[in-house]
């Protein structure tokens, strides 16, 4: 009896301990509302992006100068490109609404992008886009710049880890008896 008593004490101690494991899970919308999640509660909370995100600006100048009496023509090109890995955390940097949330993936003014669950029917906050072109991307803002988002950014999507505890706890007494004294 003792040994089924002991055993089961260790079954119960070793299932609670394979279920305290993080898991990754995707940011959704049922997610927020499920767990009533406040701006404040998201603002604590370490958040991750699924695929890669390339940012591309290309801009084009053409500059003019005189000197010795020749006409020097420049045309400058700069093609910036910002590239977000896989896994790369992120921060709530603002709540816009109960659909959008904006994320913050380096330090600096306006260097964030927003997410949100508009046009998703799983509920997921993919990356959202001022406008999505086929062949060009999504145009987004980022760091008071506009940049086309290549279009497989578009899959990409917000999720956080997930701790699930559980307790477990028994309590055992052993009865002697009542005697008559």
């Amino acid at each position: 009896m003792k040994y089924g008593i002991n055993m089961l004490l260790i079954s119960a101690l070793l299932i609670g301990l394979t279920s305290c494991g993080s898991v990754p899970a995707s940011f959704t919308q049922n997610t927020r509302t499920k767990y009533n999640l406040s701006a404040e509660d998201l603002r604590s909370l370490q958040f991750y992006v699924s695929n890669d995100i390339v940012l591309t600006r290309y801009s084009r100048e053409d500059k003019k100068a005189t000197q010795g009496g020749e006409l020097t023509l420049l045309k400058d090109e700069v093609l910036e490109r910002i590239v977000i890995k896989s896994g790369t955390p992120c921060l709530v940097h603002e709540v816009i609404d109960g659909n959008r949330i904006a994320f913050s993936f380096e330090d600096g003014a306006s260097r964030y992008l927003v997410f949100g669950n508009i046009r998703n029917q799983d509920g997921r906050y993919t990356l959202q886009a001022l406008d999505w072109k086929n062949e060009k991307g999504g145009l987004v803002n980022y760091g008071e710049k506009e940049y086309y988002a290549s279009p497989e950014s578009r899959e990409a999507y917000i999720y956080l880890m997930v701790k699930s505890l559980e307790r477990f706890k028994m309590d055992q007494k052993v009865v002697k008896g009542k005697t008559l004294n």
